[in-house]
């Protein structure tokens, strides 16, 4: 009789894991490669988004010290400015530009301004400059001091421009017609001035801002004989500064 068999040769010695299944269970290759792509892609995006960022900051920025800003001109147009000193020079031919000047050294390369930050500059610069001067023709009788009635009317609107400064200074020139001596007009000039100077201090105005000249009879507003152009001729000129 044949012998038992042993165990077949065709079968598994080994029942653990086969070696066809992954040794490994991290990442793949492709995934290793994608996150690589992905970080590759954002550090690309924050080299070309930093630039534009300092743009928009130094756009935000409020220039320091000396500068000097191209702004458009009334029409619209827009012109070209050297900014010069010893260190060098920076020109400017774009509106909203400004060039820093600091000091000792030469003119920073121009930049533009956001449109809120020049408007803002525009205001402070102008709301820092004095007032434009202004010019009043107050009249007089005849050989007379006293003011006519629409003088007076015209002394009421003057004391409203003087208390919405918040410093004066003040000329008056005093005039007359041709009627009497050289040396009497002068005299009468000198008084008609002095009279509107006592009115302003009566109503507020320190003296000291007040300075006063007399021309007479010489630089006439009108060369008529007649009544009305000798009248034109009977007055005090104010610039109000």
């Amino acid at each position: 009789m044949p012998s038992n068999p042993g165990p077949s040769n065709l079968g598994p010695s080994n029942l653990g894991p086969s070696n066809l299944g992954p040794s490994n269970l991290g990442p793949s290759n492709s995934e290793h490669n994608l996150r690589e792509a992905i970080t590759m892609i954002i550090k690309i995006r924050l080299k070309l988004l930093f630039p534009l960022l300092l743009l928009a900051l130094a756009a935000c920025s409020t220039p320091r010290g000396n500068y000097v800003i191209l702004l458009a001109e009334d029409d619209g147009s827009v012109g070209e400015i050297s900014v010069t000193n010893d260190q060098g020079t920076q020109t400017l031919s774009t509106i909203n530009t400004v060039v820093e000047i600091p000091e000792n050294k030469a003119p920073k390369k121009p930049r533009e301004l956001a449109d809120d930050i020049v408007a803002k500059l525009v205001a402070e610069t102008e709301g820092a400059q004095p007032p434009q001067p202004l010019s009043f023709f107050f009249f007089f009788g005849f050989d007379s001091d006293a003011l006519t009635d629409d003088s007076r009317v015209i002394f009421e609107a003057v004391l409203a421009e003087i208390k919405t400064r918040k410093t004066v200074d003040i000329s008056l020139i005093g005039h007359t017609d041709s009627i009497g001596s050289v040396e009497y007009n002068r005299a009468l000039g000198l008084r008609r001035a002095g009279r509107l100077r006592d009115l302003l201090v009566e109503n507020g105005v320190v003296v000291s801002a007040i300075d006063i000249k007399s021309l007479g009879e010489d630089d006439p507003l009108s060369d008529g004989n007649i009544e009305n152009d000798k009248a034109l001729n009977r007055r005090v000129v104010m610039v109000l500064r």
